[in-house]
């Protein structure tokens, strides 16, 4: 883990020289990642051009789902403001590969644009080198809110760099799984993280008791605000993946929800905005 916090530093992931892998228990996956003696981290999102809310969705742990609650996020938000969705995992790993319904292909600065409904859909072109990460897209919009699915090898970064104080343009939604060493690495999250972060619990309505007996401080104070959503499990999802259809309505239900909690940290949205066309197969 050492030594991938170290490559993801230097905003390296080309997978030559020394490596380590970072596994993803849940999905079977690896990651290689190169090391360095780098020792800034540079966050893209902190320097980016435009000045648009930003909402940092992380996984707690490996294999959490958040790919899937980002997008569900992204398309509960652009039902009544400009959104894009951003995707800083390493383009072998991404999970909104083919989310888009329409693509538009790369645009020179780094990422591979497309497009769902009136959501822009912004993923890595190619493995970031010793140029590091790009900063998220310009927007057109300066109220346009951005959606940022982290990807777990920036999330490892992010938390190894968190101090616990929270930042004011940024909002967080924290992804777990409904068992008890997810919750207790989501714990974890929340501890670096600090401010008002959302949790998204991945799972069932109803958690079985070690897991409820195995909640921390942070998550059970959020819980009994009602800042923690829960996000069924699909089976369709957990064989095909994302794609350019639409979510199951459970899935899209749990975005709006989340949404609706994000929304009072978000600038007021135009009064006059045109709710999103529907992905494909979607019919309103």
């Amino acid at each position: 883990m050492r030594a991938a916090v170290l490559a993801i530093r230097a905003g390296v992931f080309d997978g030559r020289g020394s490596t380590a892998a970072v596994g993803d228990g849940a999905l079977g996956a690896s990651i290689e990642l190169r090391t360095s003696h780098f020792d800034g981290i540079r966050l893209p999102w902190a320097d980016a051009d435009n000045s648009g809310p930003v909402v940092l969705v992380l996984a707690g742990h490996a294999g959490a789902g958040a790919s899937t609650v980002a997008l569900a996020i992204a398309e509960g938000l652009a039902l009544n403001r400009s959104v894009q969705l951003v995707d800083y995992a390493p383009p072998a790993q991404s999970g909104l590969s083919v989310a888009s319904s329409i693509e538009l292909g790369a645009d020179g600065a780094g990422w591979r644009q497309g497009r769902r409904g009136h959501l822009d859909v912004f993923r890595l072109a190619r493995r970031a080198g010793r140029e590091g990460l790009p900063r998220l897209p310009a927007a057109d919009d300066a109220e346009r809110a951005s959606v940022v699915d982290v990807g777990w090898p920036l999330a490892v970064a992010r938390l190894e760099a968190a101090d616990g104080t929270s930042e004011q343009r940024l909002s967080y939604v924290v992804v777990t799984r409904v068992t008890v060493p997810a919750l207790r690495q989501a714990e974890h999250a929340l501890s670096a993280l600090g401010g008002e972060p959302v949790v998204a619990a991945v799972g069932p309505a109803r958690w079985p008791r070690m897991v409820e007996a195995g909640r921390g401080p942070l998550l059970s104070d959020l819980r009994s605000r009602g800042r923690v959503v829960r996000v069924p499990l699909d089976r369709r999802l957990a064989v095909t993946g994302l794609t350019g259809d639409r979510l199951p309505k459970p899935v899209a239900s749990a975005g709006r929800a989340l949404a609706a909690l994000l929304a009072p940290r978000l600038p007021p949205a135009p009064r006059h905005r045109r709710q999103a066309a529907a992905p494909k197969g979607e019919q309103r």
